[in-house]
């Protein structure tokens, strides 16, 4: 079965957000470029046809829908969350009944990082006023606190913590940490247990 690039970062949102099924890549004109997750690959398309639809009605009642907003959508059966992307095309989530309640678009960094992801793969100029997440894999204590920073095949790294955030949504944790190197990153943790650092670890270390 032939499948695009763009399939494995599609598949990888889907794993990193609490309760989604599955999501689809569609362009401007509601056709679906990939998709990935569960669900028959006619019923996903015809979904992501009609939020496209959804979100193209909201653009054209100017309720404020602009490149990287993100409409959600509560149907009986499942949510919707529909992101505005470059050139037109949109990725459109699906999810389980009411988990769209526990979700925050704009928190998310999750979405953020596959955003990130699909424009580097499609060759689409990145928001500059987006921050960067990247994915880390961290060793936490049993109070939830990060103890080491694990990347690549790089030895993982031990972590000072120097503080916690504060005002993060329910579910989330955060901490400004330092490491071995003397570097400090913020790591966050969002439901799921998915850890995302506010530079990339590569890089840093």
């Amino acid at each position: 079965m032939w499948t695009s690039a763009f399939e494995p970062i599609l598949a990888l949102l889907v794993r990193r957000v609490v309760g989604a099924l599955a999501a689809v890549l569609v362009d401007a004109e509601g056709e679906t470029v990939d998709y990935a997750g569960i669900g028959e690959a006619f019923d996903l398309r015809i979904a992501g046809a009609h939020m496209r639809l959804v979100l193209e009605g909201a653009r054209n009642l100017r309720i404020g829908v602009t490149l990287g907003a993100t409409l959600v959508v509560e149907a009986k059966a499942r949510s919707y969350l529909v992101r505005l992307l470059p050139d037109g095309y949109a990725v459109v989530l699906l999810l389980r009944r009411r988990a769209a309640r526990l979700f925050l678009p704009t928190d998310s960094r999750a979405l953020l990082d596959f955003e990130r992801a699909l424009c580097a793969e499609a060759g689409w100029s990145r928001r500059p006023e987006l921050a960067a997440w990247f994915p880390v894999r961290v060793r936490r204590g049993g109070d939830f606190r990060p103890l080491a920073l694990i990347s690549g095949e790089f030895r993982p790294r031990c972590l000072e913590t120097l503080g916690t955030l504060v005002r993060l949504p329910p579910g989330h944790r955060g901490y400004r940490v330092r490491a071995a190197g003397g570097e400090e990153l913020t790591l966050v943790r969002e439901p799921g247990g998915h850890w995302y650092a506010d530079e990339d670890p590569q890089r840093a270390g």
